[in-house]
């Protein structure tokens, strides 16, 4: 079998190219049949294949501007304007900014990429309307994109029945291994909803899987449909490709490049010899369970402990205002300083000293901002009940609100109807109707005072008769309402 792409040889059950990577699947632009290569009808529908009807899955060796999604010619699509109202406005300047001033075109970049998949999308279209799959698929579509853009990461391509997106070019953060792995955890978390309807609606079964990936690649330009120019360097796409292609449906699959760089954050179960095309020897992948209730920290390097040097002077402010702390005297203390000078070690030693020499003398409760969380209410507070409440994302909505009630209870014994409904709304946890009804109907700013006051009082209480340090981390990423 000839590539198309680079021409070269490849065995008959190839499915990528050996020699550039490019794809050697093509599917029919109406039904969404698989068809051989070189074929100039579709086998299925018999429609004439042609460039508007077919769609190619592969990764081009020259940089290549993809285009809208040309599933099925003549149906609704998503197109460049349509994929533009999925943008936040501040990632949509961003975006604009970036090619206005063509930011990285023709750089080397490490980044992040995510696929994501329809599973059986092949089978399901064949005992539908070519109209009814193009409906599904839209609304998938549109499931894929939203918590792409929510991290600010960036479509590269809409290919068929999936996505390309990658996080760090253009727009690079620090953490966007996270915010590829997170947006792997929420496109499976909405399309739990999605597959219900579709399965309502069509009587499908319809699911999705998501490989991520990190690893260099050549970027491009970005596209005047704000997509992003790039071209495939070693295999660090086809690695990622290859995670989602044996991921189980409705999970995230990672490889070991991105793991290195998350380990701290999520639950995992670890895949050891997975066998993927393309590689001589098994590969490391790891399949995202969850995040961690109580996260770890990506700073330092893990296992080793060095002293603390040339901080005693700060060291001993911070213990000078613990021991005022002990006999009932608060401070507010800022910590502040360029990137890298080693405010969370210093203050990572002030706790390892207070848990060795005064165990279970006071609660430590953090409330760290992040920048991919920078617009939600309250993030950094909600962080920290979460830790005073030992809530765990992993646990149903009711198990959760049990904990909540159990711990107000405790702190103030016959309020809890009271401040429930007040807390939950804050940490967005959902309310039976007797209580909803207490914050349903109330004006955004009438529900964040009584938030305000009744978090206050709540903390009080609970310092009355337990020292509190509230550590509240990256506050140049909190919300405004924070």
């Amino acid at each position: 079998m000839d590539c198309p792409n680079c021409k070269s040889r490849n065995t008959e059950d190839a499915r990528f190219c050996s020699n550039c990577g490019y794809s050697l699947q093509q599917y029919c632009g109406i039904c969404g049949t698989e068809l051989q290569v070189g074929a100039r009808f579709c086998h299925h529908c018999g429609h004439p294949v042609e460039a508007k009807g077919l769609v190619e899955t592969g990764f081009p060796s020259q940089t290549t501007t993809f285009q809208g999604a040309r599933t099925f010619a003549g149906s609704k699509q998503i197109s460049s304007n349509e994929l533009q109202r999925y943008l936040p406005k501040e990632l949509l300047h961003k975006l604009e900014s970036a090619r206005a001033n063509r930011i990285m075109a023709g750089e080397r970049r490490i980044v992040t990429i995510l696929f994501c998949d329809v599973k059986g999308s092949t089978e399901a279209a064949a005992d539908l309307d070519p109209e009814e799959w193009a409906e599904i698929i839209n609304g998938a579509f549109e499931h894929m994109i939203r918590p792409v853009y929510r991290y600010e990461g960036t479509v590269a391509r809409l290919q068929g029945d999936g996505l390309l997106a990658f996080f760090g070019a253009p727009i690079a953060h620090e953490d966007d291994p996270q915010r590829a792995v997170l947006t792997g955890l929420e496109i499976i978390e909405l399309f739990e909803d999605y597959a219900v309807d579709v399965k309502e609606r069509w009587g499908i079964d319809f699911a999705v899987r998501v490989g991520v990936n990190t690893g260099m690649v050549v970027v491009g330009a970005v596209g005047s449909d704000l997509r992003v120019e790039y071209s495939a360097l070693g295999d660090a796409i086809n690695l990622a490709a290859r995670m989602e292609q044996t991921a189980l449906p409705g999970t995230v699959q990672i490889a070991e490049p991105t793991h290195k760089l998350v380990a701290p954050l999520f639950d995992f179960e670890e895949l050891n010899d997975l066998i993927v095309k393309g590689r001589e020897k098994p590969v490391r992948a790891f399949r995202v369970l969850r995040q961690k209730a109580a996260p770890g920290s990506l700073r330092g390097i893990a296992g080793l402990e060095a002293p603390l040097t040339g901080r005693q002077a700060q060291l001993d402010a911070l213990l000078s205002a613990f021991q005022d702390l002990l006999i009932g005297k608060s401070h507010i203390l800022s910590v502040v300083g360029e990137a890298g000078l080693g405010k969370t070690r210093l203050i990572s030693e002030f706790k390892h000293n207070l848990m060795k020499d005064w165990p279970g003398a006071i609660e430590w409760l953090e409330g760290p901002s992040v920048s991919y969380d920078s617009s939600t209410p309250f993030a950094p507070f909600n962080q920290m009940l979460s830790s005073l409440f030992h809530l765990d994302p992993g646990l149903p909505h009711q198990d959760n609100l049990d904990r909540i009630i159990q711990h107000v209870e405790s702190i103030q014994p016959g309020q809890s109807s009271e401040i429930i409904p007040f807390l939950a709304a804050m940490l967005g946890i959902p309310l039976p109707a007797h209580l909803d009804e207490r914050v349903k109907y109330m004006e955004p700013q009438q529900l964040r005072s009584l938030i305000f006051k009744h978090v206050e009082r709540l903390i009080e209480t609970f310092a009355s008769s337990n020292p509190i340090i509230l550590f509240l981390d990256d506050l140049h990423w909190a919300d405004p309402t924070s």
